[in-house]
């Protein structure tokens, strides 16, 4: 299976998720929720919507990460032109740090995606906790300081005059928790939170 082809399947979660937490979601859903009760409400859609990007988003940063793994021991993964490759993005040394913490990109993509997670997972689990409404400033929180992450690399894209693919899914998944978690602030800033 080609790289382009493996991205496109690891990134259907992060489509289903965006889905959700977009206005879209509530006819999506409608189908669905008798399956999956929890669709059924405002809230329940944009913690499953949230958690599926959060998810695919962590899938897919440690494929990264098993890139940068394989480009060390010489093996190349995703070359498919000359403006799109991850194996020369992931395989910089200059640019493949995290300024002042010296760990591969990839990794902190890895564990800023679990934190997403167990924010979100531990909401689901206990949506009624009063720590609830700090948890989800928090991740807005988080998501929004991400944007100058990304807008870093993608300056460090533009010198090196090429695109990772597989770290423009990940940037992706962590604008569209953005507006998950800012969705999430208004439903529990409105009160409605709590009538779901």
């Amino acid at each position: 299976m080609d790289s382009n082809t493996l991205l496109a399947i690891l990134s259907i979660p992060m489509v289903i998720g965006a889905l959700l937490i977009t206005p879209v979601g509530e006819s999506l859903s409608a189908s669905l929720s008798d399956k999956f009760p929890s669709l059924k409400t405002t809230r329940g859609r944009l913690l499953t919507g949230s958690t599926l990007i959060a998810l695919s988003g962590f899938i897919i940063a440690a494929m990264t990460l098993w890139i940068s793994n394989t480009i060390s021991e010489g093996a190349g993964f995703c070359v498919a032109s000359n403006m799109f490759s991850c194996d020369d993005v992931l395989g910089n040394e200059d640019y493949n740090k995290v300024p002042m913490l010296g760990i591969r990109w990839a990794l902190f993509g890895i564990m800023i995606y679990t934190f997403f997670l167990w924010i979100l997972m531990s909401i689901s689990k206990e949506p009624q906790a009063d720590w609830v409404g700090t948890n989800i400033k928090l991740g807005f929180i988080v998501t929004s300081t991400g944007v100058l992450a990304i807008a870093w690399l993608m300056y460090a894209e533009s010198v090196m005059k090429t695109i990772c693919p597989y770290c423009t899914a990940v940037h992706i998944g962590n604008l569209l928790l953005i507006y998950g978690f800012w969705k999430m602030g208004k439903l529990y800033d409105s009160g409605e939170w709590h009538q779901n």
